[in-house]
């Protein structure tokens, strides 16, 4: 998983997994989900992160099994 922020377009982009996307589908309130062939999470897009307090508060929390 990797969580890029782009500043100049307050865009917050969550890749889950390096599969191909083969649909997006707009949630509304400005999100995407991209999904691969077989429906799975390949990445979420948040447009406007910041401006909708989603920015500087995300955090990543790895749970040891």
């Amino acid at each position: 998983m990797k969580a890029t922020y782009f500043e100049d377009t307050d865009t917050l982009l969550i890749v889950f997994t390096d599969a191909p996307v083969a649909d997006t589908r707009d949630l509304g309130h400005e999100n995407l989900v991209d999904l691969d062939c077989d429906g799975g999470l390949v990445a979420l897009t948040i447009e406007h992160a910041r401006e909708r307090n989603v920015l500087p508060d995300f955090e990543f929390e790895k749970v040891p099994v």
